[in-house]
């Protein structure tokens, strides 16, 4: 039997939440995460990739809720899937190899020898620094695509209360095929979206904002375990948690 232990959100920051906002490579979603998960919700984690932030979602679920991890790298996901049995949650986690895109079918997936990231073949790859990655020693796979919308009704999903997406740059891709999800579940959506990756794709940080904004949400960023709301991309900024207009917010806004 699993026992899931509330959190206190009315708790100040701990000294490791308040310095975290000044490590870059620590990922401080993770607090955030602890906050914004409840017990028994439904999340999706796209870009799965080692599992850090979905077994965050799924230690915060509790036995009720479920977790869908999505991660395209057959290495990794194998990984994955003997971590979440290792550690009991395989009751509640369920794992899908897909890259989410726009449509169902096959795409060329870039593995690189030495482990790195992975990316998808964007229209600038070889264009400038962008695609630095992508000249690192690599091989190709193929991988099935399929549209989020089409996932979560194929999974009989009553509802999605979190999502994550980082997808190195294919962010765009991958709304694009979620549009149902976001008009009706209204998730939060934790996304990660930087020029850098997006001019893969011929794409700014921006537009993968507004590709979420245009469906009544607001972008905000976590700092000092509170969200603050922004007008758009902030410099230095790389995540952000858009917050659905017309539901309440889980984690305290500052000026609120």
């Amino acid at each position: 039997m699993t026992t899931t232990v509330g959190i206190d959100r009315s708790a100040p920051p701990s000294r490791l939440e308040r310095a975290v906002d000044r490590v870059p490579f620590l990922e401080k979603e993770l607090f955030l995460l602890r906050r914004l998960v409840r017990p028994g919700d439904v999340c999706i984690d796209i870009g799965a990739a080692g599992g850090a932030h979905l077994f965050v979602m799924a230690r915060q679920v509790g036995r009720w809720g479920h977790v869908v991890g999505i991660e395209p790298r057959p290495g990794s996901l194998r990984m994955l899937d003997r971590l979440v049995r290792a550690s009991g949650m395989a009751d509640r986690v369920s794992l899908h190899q897909l890259a989410l895109t726009d449509a169902a079918g096959t795409i060329e997936l870039r593995v690189p020898v030495v482990p790195t990231r992975a990316h998808l073949r964007g229209s600038t790859e070889d264009a400038d620094d962008a695609a630095a990655f992508s000249r690192l020693p690599h091989r190709r796979i193929e991988v099935r695509t399929e549209r989020l919308d089409a996932l979560v009704a194929d999974q009989a999903l009553g509802r999605v209360d979190v999502l994550k997406c980082d997808v190195e740059g294919a962010e765009l891709l991958t709304l694009a095929g979620a549009q149902g999800v976001l008009r009706e579940h209204r998730p939060v959506v934790v996304i990660e979206a930087d020029d850098l990756h997006q001019r893969r794709f011929d794409a700014t940080a921006q537009d993968v904002v507004d590709a979420i904004a245009v469906h009544g949400y607001r972008p905000h960023r976590y700092r000092r375990a509170m969200l603050e709301p922004v007008d758009g991309v902030v410099e230095g900024e790389d995540d952000y948690v858009m917050l659905p207009d017309d539901r309440p917010s889980r984690v305290p806004i500052r000026g609120r």
